[in-house]
């Protein structure tokens, strides 16, 4: 389900009340009446706000270190915890030599997410009842005394004040003194990812700029895919995917170590292929793919390929992977997830006779394309806080210029220089 739906119920907060008021103004007025009470009771009920994980259990000084941070689901449960748990998975399969990190907000229990992580051969290291705030992130980062060779972010956001780690009106925003020193823990050679709806239109190419590396982030929505019996990743509402196919039994086709997926265990994000439109706004343009921002385009090629290994996808990669299952595994996230599979298919074949070198403007999006370079958008987003405490729409697209969007074309090029780089051994992975 796109996570951002929620919003659009009159009953999300557990009772009717009138349409014109949201979910966040109801928050308030609950807590507003119930003030006493939850002072006086929450610290005797309140467990862990958030967890730390490992893999080794032991860390090692100075030892480079994938860490995969997972925001509060709310609605959403442990998804996002689980997407990061298939991450690190991932990682461990494909840079053995690395460390692994997870840092988590406790969704429903602390003993249930401590065990889901041990499952997975992550050792638990830390347990915090305060919650998941930016100055604890930004501690628990440099605790580690490692380079960070990539840092993937999992969770809601939204474009007005950014990516939520815990309490919903504390967030990581762009314009956070905490934001920008996240720069100072990342390896020369690091990317990062924000899985979340809309991280591209601000978090993205403000985080490039301040911490010089390459940025990936979405310009639609944000759903959750399950790889089905076909082979191939679908978003895994009802109705997503071929009514012929089942989930996947196990992780035995994503990852070495065999893990049990027919109950939404095995998850990625992946931006919708079609703008946003939702609760925080009506969007008239987007992207289907992370996009990347860097301020030095000699990062870009390396980060495209070095985020294809450490992506679930549709092939088992290692760094002895051939160029042709690189290639798949690019398709797999820069090409639609349709239904139907015709998009996905014409999309391949353009990758495939290289037809981007020649059409500049190819798009396969199911709506006009953003147009980006590789630090700013010819669109950008304006918002009105005030608008979402009134019950209205509070974000909209302004476009600065008519300039057509040819960020397929770009970033697939870039990708092919990765390629090239890849089979020479020159990548500094």
């Amino acid at each position: 389900m796109n996570y951002h739906r929620m919003f659009r119920s009159p009953r999300v907060c557990g009772r009717t009340w009138p349409l014109f008021l949201t979910c966040e103004v109801k928050m308030k007025f609950k807590l507003l009446v119930g003030a006493l009470a939850f002072v006086a009771g929450s610290w005797a009920q309140k467990s862990a706000a958030y967890l730390i994980a490992s893999e080794p259990a032991k860390l090692r000084a100075g030892v480079p270190t994938d860490v995969f941070v997972a925001g509060f689901g709310n609605d959403q449960g442990t998804q996002f915890l689980q997407s990061a748990i298939i991450g690190a998975k991932v990682s461990r399969d494909r840079f053995p030599q690395r460390q692994r990190v997870i840092i988590s907000a406790v969704n429903e229990s602390l003993s249930a997410e401590s065990a889901m992580l041990a499952n997975a051969g992550f050792g638990f290291r830390k347990a915090d009842n305060d919650d998941l705030g930016k100055e604890r992130l930004v501690l628990a980062l440099q605790y580690l005394n490692a380079p960070i060779s990539s840092l993937q972010f999992y969770g809601h956001a939204n474009t007005y004040n950014g990516f939520r780690l815990q309490d919903k009106r504390d967030r990581l925003d762009h314009e956070d003194e905490e934001f920008a020193q996240l720069g100072s823990v990342l390896a020369p050679n690091a990317f990062v990812v924000f899985h979340s709806c809309n991280s591209g239109w601000l978090l993205a190419p403000a985080a490039a700029k301040m911490w010089r590396r390459p940025v990936f982030g979405s310009f639609a929505s944000s759903d959750f895919q399950e790889m089905m019996t076909d082979g191939n990743w679908y978003y895994h509402d009802v109705g997503y995917y071929p009514d012929n196919l089942t989930r996947i039994g196990t992780t035995s086709r994503i990852t070495q170590q065999t893990l049990e997926c027919t109950t939404k265990k095995c998850l990625r994000l992946k931006p919708v292929n079609s703008p946003y439109v939702d609760s925080f706004g009506t969007f008239s343009r987007g992207l289907g793919f992370y996009k990347v921002f860097s301020p030095v385009d000699a990062l870009i090629p390396q980060a495209m390929i070095h985020f294809t290994l450490l992506t679930p996808t549709v092939k088992p990669l290692t760094l002895q992977s051939s160029r042709a299952d690189l290639l798949e595994a690019v398709k797999d996230w820069m090409c639609p997830s349709d239904k139907s599979g015709v998009r996905r298919r014409a999309c391949s074949e353009a990758i495939d006779t290289q037809a981007f070198m020649t059409n500049p403007t190819l798009s396969f999006f199911n709506g006009t394309p953003v147009a980006c370079n590789n630090t700013s958008c010819s669109t950008t987003v304006k918002c009105k806080v005030l608008k979402k405490l009134v019950g209205a729409v509070p974000c909209t697209t302004v476009d600065l210029d008519s300039r057509k969007s040819t960020v397929f074309s770009d970033q697939l090029k870039m990708i092919f220089k990765g390629l090239e780089q890849f089979e020479l051994g020159t990548l500094k992975l």
